[in-house]
């Protein structure tokens, strides 16, 4: 790596806000679950670990809801019911209205439902999931669902402690961030249209992608349970891919100086470029490898299909006015 390329990066690590991030990351949360059997809430607590049951989800029985926590004690964010076949047992209903009451999200997860309603939440409860087991291929839905009651960092913490969680969150987390870079360079590429603006816009554009291809990253590692100071973590991170990969990525938004033209390749590559820089970092803090030059490739030509889609959403959203 240039030895420009590790002043700039240390530069920006240097102006990015980790420390929160991480702190969020690490803060402990409680999530409820609520079976008549015991096994069962059991189960589900195993398969949302990913094996032993983690601490942080507190089982109870109908009759027997723990109390609030006191001072200093994390507090429920969300409650899991689960019922048995299309069955809803009047315990576990007044059960959910108790939770709701209390302000806790609940979500219902029927096992074996087979109804034409069995996923449309009853009374008390965000959603319903229909659930014919807790094998292996009903975890994925189950941890979907759950990830979808939490928004923010607060899913960082989530995936840290509950593994079955992190491809989930990290999908989120790359979709995110790409659609927060392309909305960006199509935000700014449209005033680069202008002669005079375009050259120092397109440079602080590659500031501010980068960036949040650097926070993208470090939320990734987060996710994996990485741990040590935040520069640690990223220098890391950038030891594996190369410091120099972020601004390769960023700096094609050079294109966006082409007149007009140049928009929709701008966004296309934005997005295309942070699903790159996601992917690699999901494989490094996971695995701890590097993705091969030809998986790079490869999520960065599918991803560009995507970008150049969801520019001509930008645009129809904008009423045409860009092309």
């Amino acid at each position: 790596m240039k030895l420009s390329v590790v002043t700039d990066v240390w530069r920006l690590l240097r102006e990015l806000d980790l420390e929160a991030i991480r702190d969020e990351a690490q803060r402990p949360f409680r999530l409820l679950v609520l079976a008549q059997d015991a096994g069962v809430a059991a189960d589900l607590a195993a398969a949302l670990s990913g094996g032993a049951a983690h601490p942080w989800l507190v089982r109870a029985a109908p009759g027997a809801t723990p109390p609030a926590p006191v001072a200093g004690e994390p507090r429920f964010e969300q409650a899991l019911v689960v019922f048995r076949g299309d069955d809803d047992p009047p315990e576990l209903r007044a059960a959910v209205h108790e939770l709701r009451a209390r302000g806790l999200d609940v979500l219902a997860c029927a096992l074996g439902a087979t109804g034409a309603h069995a996923e449309v939440p009853r009374g008390g409860e965000r959603s319903r999931l229909a659930l014919p087991d807790l094998g292996p291929g009903a975890v994925g839905r189950l941890a979907a669902a759950v990830v979808a009651a939490h928004s923010g960092d607060r899913r960082l913490a989530l995936a840290r402690a509950l593994p079955p969680l992190r491809e989930v969150v990290v999908g989120r987390l790359i979709d995110e961030a790409a659609r927060a870079n392309a909305t960006y360079a199509f935000t700014a590429g449209v005033a680069e249209n202008v002669p005079v603006l375009g050259v120092p816009l397109t440079v602080a554009d590659m500031v501010v992608l980068t960036k949040n291809q650097l926070m993208m990253a470090y939320r990734i590692a987060l996710c994996a349970g990485k741990e040590g100071a935040p520069r640690d973590v990223l220098g890391e991170f950038l030891g594996v891919i190369g410091g120099g990969f972020l601004f390769r990525q960023a700096s094609r938004q050079l294109v966006g100086l082409i007149p007009v033209a140049g928009l929709p390749a701008k966004v296309a590559v934005a997005w295309a470029g942070t699903v790159a820089v996601g992917r690699a970092a999901q494989a490094w803090a996971s695995k701890g490898d590097a993705l091969t030059p030809g998986a790079l490739r490869g999520y960065y030509r599918e991803a560009k299909e995507r970008g150049a889609a969801y520019f001509r959403e930008l645009r129809a959203a904008r009423g045409g006015a860009a092309s």
